[in-house]
């Protein structure tokens, strides 16, 4: 029995201090878990703070718009057609070539016009030579009134005879009327055409309109010689400047809206007759008032605000205001009230925002933040 007792405390004090290692090494581990879990708790502190993005308010100028749209068109354009029978016999000019005025477009084939105007002028030319001659006599007193007047006549019917035949001559020839451009050929060699068909289009690119419908309720904003912009999604990127260049003095009943017609640049390469335009006519102008960025703006029961980043004691907060706004562009709205030039509106991230949240401010990057995985 004593020896069995004696065995039991010697196998006791071997294990002992295995077994107190084991101990030690539990309560290390639990004080590094202990320690990387208040790290945790503070990087979730830090965490809270909303990412944001923000803008500082600046000052510059901002103008009221009317926007409308339309389709170009040529102010000066030329429908040449065709006013007599015959046979396209040549065709001087293409599509996109430039012309000037009396500029031989085509020329048609017709033998018996020809024939009438050889024989008009003919006759012209001979009873000319007989008037001049009888004339002369006639003067010196050799030959008879009753003569004379009957070469007068002659002569006077053979030359409107033959300034008739000379007119329907010259119909065969297409000219152009105007400077510009040709934008229309609808003619083929050989062809045989009559009147009243449209041989050919020409149109000055350089006097380019575009005709509005405005309601009745703008007419008293607009006036001629206002400043106009003008884009087209067709060219991304692209303004034209432009005038209001008159207005109709009358109010459609039918539709109660006012013509207004727009001269576009004549300088400008980009627009073409027929695109479909969208047009800002600029009303009014406010050239030194507060630009607040469109993206900072957020809703609340139908009323506009506005956070504005506020950093005391090196903590930054969302602090959340009311605005007036006034004009209205693209990208910009005008501030009346609710923060001053130089203070820092949130443009990103607002949406989630609460007022007096804790922020963080970060700049934006192409690719995203890594750290949190947002796009700022």
């Amino acid at each position: 029995m004593l020896r069995l007792t004696a065995l039991s405390l010697l196998l006791l004090l071997a294990f002992a201090p295995a077994c107190k290692g084991d101990g030690d090494k539990g309560e290390d581990e639990a004080s590094e878990d202990s320690a990387q879990g208040d790290d945790d708790d503070s990087a979730e502190e830090a965490d809270e703070r909303v990412p944001v993005r923000v803008a500082a308010l600046q000052r510059g100028p901002i103008s009221e718009r009317i926007a409308t749209s339309s389709t170009v068109d040529s102010d000066q354009r030329a429908d040449i057609l065709v006013e007599a029978n015959g046979t396209v016999e040549s065709i001087a000019v293409e599509e996109g070539d430039a012309v000037t005025p009396g500029r031989v477009l085509a020329v048609l084939k017709n033998p018996q016009l020809k024939g009438e105007f050889d024989r008009a002028q003919a006759s012209f030319d001979r009873a000319r030579e007989e008037y001049e001659s009888l004339k002369s006599l006639f003067d010196k007193g050799f030959v008879a009134r009753n003569e004379y007047d009957t070469a007068a006549h002659t002569f006077d019917t053979a030359r409107l005879t033959f300034e008739q035949a000379r007119e329907s001559y010259s119909a065969l020839q297409l000219t152009s009327p105007i400077p510009g451009t040709v934008s229309m050929r609808d003619l083929r060699y050989g062809e045989a055409v009559a009147p009243p068909k449209l041989a050919f289009q020409v149109v000055d690119l350089s006097k380019l309109k575009i005709d509005v419908n405005l309601p009745e309720k703008d007419l008293a904003r607009v006036r001629a010689g206002q400043l106009t912009h003008i884009r087209t999604e067709v060219l991304e990127g692209v303004e034209v400047s432009g005038k209001v260049l008159r207005i109709s003095p009358v109010v459609d009943p039918r539709s109660g809206t006012v013509k207004v017609t727009i001269a576009v640049d004549p300088g400008q390469q980009q627009l073409r007759p027929g695109m479909f335009v969208n047009v800002d006519i600029v009303v009014d102008t406010h050239p030194d008032a507060v630009l607040l960025p469109k993206r900072a703006l957020v809703y609340a029961e139908g009323r506009p605000y506005a956070f504005v980043a506020i950093t005391k004691d090196e903590q930054t907060t969302a602090e959340r205001r009311a605005v007036e706004l006034g004009f209205t562009e693209e990208d910009h709205i005008e501030l009346l009230s609710g923060a001053e030039p130089g203070e820092q509106v949130v443009i990103v991230g607002q949406s989630t925002l609460r007022d007096g949240a804790s922020v963080r401010i970060h700049e934006p990057t192409a690719a995203g933040n890594a750290e949190d995985g947002t796009r700022l």
